[in-house]
């Protein structure tokens, strides 16, 4: 199903270059060449055949037609060059810059961050610490970045020199942090910004080309091609990660364990902003409280396994982990009954847990679990890889924990003011980068002066406050959506002011709410989708910002090519 159209501003064809000869000459003063960041440059823009070209000074000046102009790490630009780039975006072309652009003048002196903070409408708060491993994290869906997974780990290498900027802007396109995401380790500001203004497109990488070396070349390319194509005002169209046009999201689920007659607790305040959870029960304490399980269950919230007793799975042997499944079915059935088959999910006690435990969970009907931070580098479900031959249809989901729970809290010696700073940081950065979140608690913790019974009704009301850009659902719900959007494949063609696309199952069905994104060739518009002969599409269009729009398909969505025009 879909097609779309461009205006006269849109789109630029050409793609410039600019070899800078003051930079040229400070970096040969350093010995070192500037041939080696135009050489990544022109490496990759080999795929653009003609298109793509050098820009001397002289022709710069001189003013040449509009089309994108890569300012590569440009870090001396006299006034008259910098006039003439201004120039050229008021004639209608877009500017891509990387790193310290204009902060020297010709001499070498040092001058600030003035210019490229004026120039890509952003402020520079300064630079990250050296004594970090840190890597890229684009958000997903972005009209930038949307090829590559949200939060997945990119890394950019040894910075010991402080290469990398931090930038603060109303749009971001991904953000620099430590591998376990921490807030205190990141802090304010992004990695990648953009914005438009009445004639031009923006977009600024507050790093150097070299950072291009430290993670696989194809998420590169494609997060280059998609940037291109959004200063180039090419519309783009892809499957989103989330139904009815979501940004992100999340789940927050219990580990029901230790005081478990704690468990309510957390779903009162679950259900005081209509949402529900999953508990993960943790079945050897389960049989003591069988009235609490069967009214969280009555109540609407997912009730699954914590495992039989408090003890990781990892490494054991496959017959005693199977005893292990079998045993905690078993206990589960004394309290649900006929029921038990309900309970799908699992999440492994110290999130502890092999291949070997996954495929015996798949082979006992469970359909998820819950597993930690290094399971993936991305901040979005996937599939497991314990049974390489299985489809979305039977692998089992996978539900990487993506932020910090209370007992990481616990031990960094957190307090409620801390705990609750985290949490909104993390809740933001999940919904602008598109991700999957999924924060975890324990019954221990949320019993009256628990840490978290003591927090979590403040985190609920920021939570609330997303109303439509956040899906907040149970994990079997998250899993099942996961596996029905998978073989979903989005087919296009691009006309003459047009994008025609066509959605197709492996079924020939299509999941409702399914999210067809388009990134727009002018921000604030909306796009018109109709049937071939032009008469409207029973989809709905749904703004998710000035520089995108959600497609949502339903059951009553045509199956035939649908247009998106702007």
């Amino acid at each position: 199903m879909g097609a779309f159209a461009t205006d006269r501003s849109g789109p630029l064809q050409l793609i410039y270059l600019y070899n800078s000869p003051h930079t040229a000459q400070l970096i040969k003063s350093q010995e070192s060449s500037y041939e080696n960041t135009l050489g990544r440059w022109r490496k990759y823009l080999k795929r653009y055949g003609k298109a793509s070209r050098d820009l001397s000074r002289d022709d710069l000046v001189a003013g040449v037609e509009p089309g994108v102009l890569i300012l590569a790490s440009a870090q001396v630009l006299d006034e008259q060059e910098k006039r003439a780039i201004q120039s050229f975006a008021d004639r209608g072309g877009s500017i891509w810059g990387t790193w310290a652009i204009g902060s020297r003048d010709p001499s070498g002196r040092f001058l600030g961050y003035e210019y490229l903070e004026h120039l890509f409408q952003l402020r520079v708060l300064g630079k990250y610490k050296v004594d970090t491993e840190w890597f890229l994290m684009p958000f997903g869906d972005g009209p930038l970045t949307w090829p590559v997974p949200a939060g997945r780990r990119m890394s950019v290498g040894d910075i010991s020199d402080e290469m990398l900027i931090r930038v603060q802007s109303d749009n971001l396109a991904a953000v620099f942090m430590d591998w376990m995401r921490t807030k205190e380790q990141a802090g304010p500001g992004g990695a990648i910004a953009f914005h438009e203004s009445s004639t031009a497109r923006f977009v600024y990488y507050a790093f150097p080309e070299r950072v291009w070396n430290y993670h696989k070349q194809a998420d590169w390319n494609a997060i280059l091609d998609s940037t291109i194509a959004w200063l180039r005002r090419e519309p783009r169209l892809f499957k989103g990660a989330w139904p009815d046009g979501r940004a992100a999201a999340h789940l927050m689920e219990m580990d029901t364990e230790d005081k478990f007659f704690s468990a309510p607790n957390f779903a009162k305040d679950l259900e005081s902003i209509g949402v529900k959870g999953t508990f993960y029960c943790l079945t050897s304490m389960a049989v003591r409280y069988p009235d609490i399980v069967r009214d969280l269950r009555a109540r609407g919230h997912e009730i699954a396994y914590h495992a039989d007793v408090h003890f990781g799975f990892k490494d054991l042997d496959p017959a005693e982990q199977e005893m292990r499944v079998l045993n905690m079915k078993a206990q589960m059935k004394t309290i649900l009954g006929d029921a038990t088959g309900e309970a799908t999910g699992f999440r492994a006690p110290t999130e502890s847990y092999d291949a070997v435990t996954e495929r015996i969970l798949r082979r006992n009907g469970i359909l998820h679990h819950a597993a930690d931070p290094s399971a993936t580098q991305d901040r979005l479900p996937f599939f497991s890889s314990a049974e390489p031959g299985l489809g979305p249809s039977a692998a089992l989901v996978v539900l990487p924990r993506t932020q910090f729970d209370d007992v990481n809290f616990m031990r960094m010696l957190y307090g409620p003011a801390r705990v609750e700073e985290s949490l909104a940081y993390d809740l933001d950065l999940a919904v602008r980068s598109g991700a999957f979140s999924l924060l975890s608690v324990h019954t221990q913790n949320y019993v009256d002066g628990g840490l978290m019974a003591g927090t979590m009704g403040n985190y609920m009301k920021r939570v609330a406050e997303y109303k439509d850009r956040l899906w907040v659902a149970r994990g079997d719900q998250i899993a099942a959506w996961w596996r029905t959007r998978e073989p979903v494949k989005i087919q296009q063609r691009t006309g003459d002011g047009f994008i025609a696309f066509s959605a197709d199952g492996t079924s020939g069905s299509i999941p409702s709410g399914l999210s067809v994104i388009v990134t727009h060739p002018r921000k604030g518009i909306s796009p018109v989708v109709t049937l071939a002969d032009g008469k409207p599409a029973k989809v709905q269009v749904k703004a998710m910002d000035a520089y995108r729009s959600a497609i949502v398909l339903d059951a009553q969505s045509p199956t035939s090519e649908l247009f998106v025009r702007f």
